[in-house]
This record gives structure tokens, C-alpha cells and sequence, in this order.
């Protein structure tokens, strides 16, 4: 009957405005709600099949709601910087769990208003939390997926809880490929260096012998900060030579030039003392083959300031030399033993004899005892003799206030001796010697036998001052290791022996070889033609490289673990970086790109989902990715409680995506993206509604009264 059907169809039509009305209410409560998507509720027909063509079956009406899951919503600026929004398509990935199972939900939202938990997770307002990709250095795996990033190399992996190395499959929505970002596990960080860049002038008026000094600091892979003292010396008009002192926690520092070979042009390697080793106490040290043992004794406080260098023939009595302003006389006198030479200080003397000179009468006068083809060098801090028969022993140095210096020049010996004894006290030791004679802070020097007729190899022992041992260029590839032994106390650890003096570390594979080519070559017109013996026409690249082992725990520099530094000096025939023109002895720059250890400071998010960690010490560091999911059907998609949504079958699986890549939309930091609610909207589909749903009623109401008056018609 049409009556009844008109009765139900107005039924239908207060359901379905109720439901509109329902969608209205939900919008207007959410208009403030970050991320929210309004509903809308549309309508159709319920048709009955009409039976006869003269009479009409009433059906009614049905809604349809839908949310606009897909419609943006505009983007307001906020203070917080977690606060993240997305501008375009796609969705942020969360979980109910900080630390999601394998029975967790993964849902989708766009509200991007997150705050760091008690734990350090990212959650946001409703409880769900971040999840994306974290990101470490580029391993060099085939099963990395990498992201470059400001020229660096990342792979989207982590470490699991057995320390096993995870690769992410960033196109997996799992436990496994998808992990929550956690602010507390950042740490610190500290930046080893990995480059050098200096501009200095040298100055060209320089004598040969000149020698400015400048230190670089760097910072190792702890974040430790370390001078490396650079020092230049003129060694012709155009040419100049490079040394630099191993840096203080390091082994050993080796320089090698630009060729593709990469060649050592000078390699020092360091032992670092805590304190001064007790007397009694010895080290032994292997070195080409050869045992040589290092005797500690007690310097006597009121004894002469000696050194004792084993060498042939005698000089001339009444020779001079001015070591350090310090005029020194040679004396041979009842009280020396033969073959022995005396130094004494000339007291009030105001002549002297310089080095060269003395050295070319020593020269003379021993060429009998030592035999040609050996050398003897004096100059104003070493004096060196080179006899390929004679062994080199017993140099003693021990601490005065005051009074002379006696060097004790004994006849050839027969065997060989590698017994070195050493006089220490508490005072520093000061006598300055290396293997060019220039002089460094608190350096004994020692030249053994048998080397090549040049300027000796040298090994260098530090013994007070910064209590550091320092290898000088030994001309050998052989393998150095030094031990402790006859000591008088136990409980310190050295080189894995117990002994009474703490030896931090010492390098045994160190390549002790050196190069005869000026460290830098200028033109004519002061700029460097070439670095180390090499040109523009050999190496195009002139980026040098040092390579330095740490005995403090930080990775070594040597390209294994840790890259090596790239130290520039500038560019081939360009005024860039090291020039040679008139004036003083200038530093026009040094920049360097490691920095100390720095405390987590924050965050910043780039449009490409990229989290870098902020750092105190001004480090950046890519830490994170933030995904964006898109669906074929996102308003086909299950809305639950907490603004997010689920897929389900209507909107498709979800793929994830890097943001703004592929259709996907891009990330905006402390922003949020406003609800899709408009009140003007939603206020009139409110009247209508109302109206819609009171006109529902009345055809209730009147198909009521018509009923009413056909059952008075049986009256």
C-alpha cells in the first residue's frame, strides 16, 4: 500500500538526515583538530520495483558518508620543532607502541603534532607513534638502500639487539623495515678530521736555515683536540722542507705525497710516558734486526750537564762552539782520558766558533781515525758523526741547574753496543735535536751506525716535558716494538707488560722511510711549482695526505676504519694556499673540519623527511627518515578512535615512499596541517539538514493522519 510505503520512506529520510547530522556534529567538534578530515554525507535513492503503472511504490532514501581523506588542509606555523605536517599526498606511518611487535597496529595520519615521550619517542597528540627509516653511514653493502645526502653516503639500516647490522627494505610496512624515531638514543658526537687546508707566506729574503713553526689542530674520532706542530725550513732559494711532530695520544704520523702511489715523504713515530720511569728501570727496543736497550738511572743533582756520544779521533784542543748563545771550549787536558775530548763553558768568553767551523776541524783532524766516506756535522744543537765501523753508546743526559756540558769523544769500538744509558730527573731535559739539526722542546737525539752517507736517521727519545718518546725517520721497513724490563716497581700497565713507568702505546708496523725532495718547490713568482718532487704534469690533484695512528682508543687516520687527512697547501702555480714572496713569515689561513665532542641539542627536518640531529659543537648529523605512505583509494580507508585510518580493502595496500618523491607529498617542519572543517559549510547543512529532517517527519506524520481517516471510514 502507497500509505505505508510513504510512512516508511519518511522513516528513511529522518534516518538518513540523522546520520548527515551525526557527520555534521563530529565536523563542528573537530574544527580545531590538527589533521582531521571532515565528513560529508551524501544521499541515494531506495527505489522500490514499481508493480503497476498506475499506482506508485514508495522506496525512500539512504547516506552515504564519506571523508575527504584526500583533501589538504591548510598549513599553520607552530613554535614546537616536532611538529610536522605534510603538504601533498600521502600519510605519516605510526604504531600504538613506542616499540612495536609483531601484534601491533600500524595506522596512518596526518596529524603531525609530536612530542618527545618520557622514553624519547616521538608520539604524537593521540598516542600513536613515529616510525620511518633510521639511517647510519654507507657501509659499502650491496644490501644497503643508500640516501646521499649533502654529498655524504647514508643507508637506511640499524643496529639490532645482538649488534647485527639490519637492512631496511623501505618498502615494507613490518617491525623489522620500520623502526620509531628515538631522541634519547642520539648521544653525542665528536667529528674526526678529515681535512686540512693552510695558506701561509714563506718568506723568500729567508736565509737557507730559516725555519718558521706553525701548529694545526685537528680532533681524532673521541673528539679528543690535537696540535700538529709544522715546521719549515729553508733548505735552497726556491726550496723549502715540511717536518711536524706526531701529535701528542698518537703512535706514529706519516706524510705521503700527492702521486697515486701515495709516497712517504717523512714518518715519526711517538711513545708517550705518564711520568718519568724510575731509576733501575730499562726498555728495550727492536729495531732493524737489532736489540737496543734503554738504561734509566737517577741524574745526581749536583752533577754537570753531559752528554756522551761515541765517536773516533780527536779534534783540536781549545775548539769552540756556541750552542744556544752558550759559548762550549774543547779541552784536552791531564784529567780526560785519552782519546776523550772535554767541553767545558768558557767562562766571560765573547768569541765563539761556529758549528760549520768546528765541525769541518773535527772533520780533519778524525779523517784517519774514521776513514773516508764518513761525515761530521756541529751545529747549534747536535753534533753528529757518521762512521760506518763505529758503534754509538752510552748517551747520558742528566739535569742541572747550571755549570758546562762535557761530550766525551771515545775511540772506534769493536763490537757493536746498543746499550743507551739515560740520566733523568724531574727537571725537563732541554737539549733540542732531529734529523735536519733543528731544535725541538725536551729531544734527546741518538744516530746509530751504519746508515747511508747523508744526514743521519735519527731516533729521537723525549723524555721530560710532555714525557714523550719520538722515532725519527729510522731508514728501516722493519717492525718496531719496545718492552719493559728490570723493574724496580709493578702495577702499571706498559705495552702489555707491568712495569713502573705507564707507557700508553706504541706502533709496530711504521714504514720508517723519508724522502729527498723540498716539501714545497716555488717559481719565480712564488707560487708553488711543485709538492714534494711532484708537478702539475704528474699528480693534477696536489692534495697531500697524513696518515696518523692513536695510541688513546680514537680509530686511526690511516683510510682502514677512519679516513686519512687530505691536507691542501693550495693549487700548482696559483697564489692560493703556500706562497713564497717578500715580507715576514705569515699564516693567511687554517681551516680544518672536525669538531670536539657535542651534547644533542635538536632537530631539524628538511622536505624530504630527513631528521638531522643538532649538535652543541655546531655538528650536523642525518639521523632519520620520516616516510610518507600513499594509497591508490585513500577515502576508502577504516578511520579509528585517534585520528588515524587502516587500509582495507577498498583503499588498497599502501606504498611507501620517500617524501616527495613519486607522487608523495613533502614534510614541513613546525607546521601542522589544519582540519578540513569549514563552519559556514557546516551551519548550512545543519539548517537543511534540520529542515530536511522536520519535512522527513511531517510525511510521517501526515501519512499517520491519512491512515487515521481510513480507519474512520469503517466507522
Amino acid at each position: 500500500m502507497s500509505l505505508y510505503g510513504a510512512l516508511f520512506s519518511g522513516v528513511s529520510g529522518l534516518q538518513a538526515q540523522s546520520s548527515a547530522m551525526g557527520a555534521i556534529a563530529d565536523n563542528v567538534t573537530n574544527v580545531n583538530t590538527s589533521g582531521y578530515k571532515s565528513t560529508t554525507v551524501n544521499f541515494q535513492t531506495l527505489v522500490t520495483k514499481q508493480a503497476s503503472t498506475t499506482k506508485y511504490s514508495a522506496g525512500g532514501v539512504q547516506s552515504k558518508p564519506r571523508q575527504g581523506i584526500d583533501v589538504q588542509g591548510l598549513l599553520q606555523s607552530t613554535s614546537s620543532a616536532t611538529d610536522i605536517s605534510i603538504s601533498g599526498n600521502g600519510m605519516f606511518i605510526v604504531n600504538e607502541a613506542g616499540d612495536p611487535g609483531t601484534g601491533d597496529i600500524y595506522a596512518y595520519t596526518r596529524a603531525g603534532s609530536f612530542k618527545v615521550d618520557k622514553e624519547g619517542y616521538l608520539q604524537n597528540v593521540s598516542g600513536f607513534y613515529m616510525q620511518g627509516w633510521p639511517l647510519q653511514t654507507y657501509d659499502g653493502s650491496t644490501q644497503a638502500v643508500t640516501k646521499t645526502i649533502n654529498d655524504d653516503t647514508y643507508m637506511k639500516a640499524y643496529q639490532n639487539s645482538q649488534g647485527d647490522t639490519v637492512y631496511i627494505n623501505d618498502n615494507i610496512v613490518d617491525s623489522t623495515n620500520l623502526r620509531p624515531l628515538n631522541l634519547k638514543t642520539i648521544g653525542g658526537t665528536a667529528v674526526a678530521s678529515t681535512t686540512i687546508s693552510m695558506g701561509a707566506n714563506l718568506p723568500s729574503e729567508d736565509d737557507v736555515g730559516s725555519t718558521h713553526k706553525t701548529d694545526v689542530l685537528i680532533y681524532d674520532s673521541l673528539g679528543g683536540a690535537h696540535n700538529i706542530n709544522h715546521t719549515w725550513t729553508k733548505r735552497a732559494s726556491n726550496g723549502w722542507d715540511l717536518s711536524v711532530v706526531p701529535p701528542e695520544g698518537s703512535e706514529s704520523i706519516v706524510i705521503e705525497d700527492q702521486n697515486t702511489e701515495r709516497n712517504n715523504y717523512m714518518s715519526l713515530g711517538r711513545l708517550d710516558f705518564t711520568s718519568v720511569p724510575d731509576s733501575g728501570t730499562s726498555m728495550t727496543m727492536e729495531l732493524g734486526g737489532n736489540t737496543y736497550t734503554i738504561d734509566f738511572t737517577t741524574a745526581d743533582s749536583t752533577a754537570m750537564h753531559q752528554d756522551t756520544i761515541t765517536i773516533g779521533g780527536t779534534p783540536a784542543d781549545g775548539n769552540t762552539v756556541t750552542l744556544d748563545g752558550v759559548t762550549y771550549e774543547l779541552d784536552t787536558d791531564s784529567t780526560v782520558t785519552a782519546g776523550n775530548i772535554a767541553v767545558t763553558v768558557a767562562t766571560g768568553a765573547n768569541t765563539s766558533t761556529v758549528a760549520a767551523a768546528l765541525a769541518s776541524a773535527m772533520e780533519t783532524q778524525m779523517d784517519s781515525a774514521r776513514g773516508k766516506g764518513s761525515w761530521v756535522s756541529v751545529n747549534a744543537s747536535v753534533i753528529s758523526v757518521n762512521n760506518t765501523s763505529a758503534s754509538y753508546a752510552n748517551v747520558t743526559d742528566g739535569g742541572v741547574a747550571g755549570g758546562g756540558m762535557t761530550a766525551t769523544v771515545a775511540a772506534n769500538a769493536v763490537a757493536a753496543t746498543t746499550n743507551l744509558d739515560i740520566k733523568v730527573s724531574s727537571r725537563s731535559l732541554s737539549q733540542v735535536m732531529d734529523e735536519l739539526g733543528e731544535k725541538i722542546q725536551s729531544i734527546l737525539q741518538y744516530e746509530f751506525d751504519g746508515v747511508p752517507d747523508s744526514p743521519p736517521n735519527t731516533w729521537a727519545e723525549r723524555i721530560a716535558g710532555e714525557n714523550a718518546v719520538v722515532f725519527h725517520n729510522v731508514d728501516t721497513s722493519d717492525s718496531l716494538t719496545v718492552d719493559a724490563t728490570g723493574l724496580t716497581t709493578a702495577g702499571v700497565d706498559a705495552v702489555m707488560q707491568t712495569t713502573s713507568f705507564d707507557v700508553e702505546a706504541v706502533n709496530s708496523t711504521i714504514n720508517w722511510t723519508q724522502s729527498t725532495n723540498h716539501a714545497v718547490a716555488f717559481n719565480g713568482d712564488g707560487t708553488p711549482d711543485s709538492f714534494f718532487g711532484t708537478d702539475e704534469a704528474t699528480a693534477s690533484d696536489p692534495t697531500i695526505q697524513y696518515k696518523i695512528a692513536w695510541a688513546n682508543g680514537a680509530e686511526d687516520m690511516d683510510g682502514s676504519t677512519s679516513p686519512a687527512l687530505q691536507v691542501s697547501l693550495g693549487n700548482y702555480n696559483v697564489a692560493d694556499g703556500i706562497t713564497q714572496f717578500g715580507g715576514n713569515y705569515q699564516i693567511n689561513y687554517i681551516s680544518q673540519n672536525g669538531a670536539a665532542f657535542g651534547n644533542y641539542a635538536g632537530l631539524s627536518i628538511n622536505s624530504e623527511g630527513i631528521v638531522t640531529a643538532l649538535f652543541d659543537n655546531g655538528v650536523t648529523r642525518p639521523v632519520f627518515q620520516i616516510p610518507v605512505a600513499t594509497m591508490v583509494n585513500p577515502n576508502g580507508m577504516e578511520s579509528l578512535s585517534g585520528n588515524v585510518w587502516i587500509e582495507t580493502d577498498f583503499s588498497g595496500q599502501p606504498t611507501v615512499r620517500e617524501a616527495g618523491s613519486a607522487g608523495a607529498g613533502t614534510t614541513n617542519q613546525s607546521a601542522l596541517e589544519a582540519s578540513t572543517v569549514d563552519l559556514g559549510e557546516e551551519f548550512t547543512s545543519m539548517i537543511t539538514t534540520q529542515r530536511a529532517y522536520s519535512a522527513a517527519a511531517k510525511i510521517i506524520s501526515t501519512s499517520d493522519e491519512m491512515l487515521e481517516e481510513l480507519l474512520r471510514v469503517k466507522r
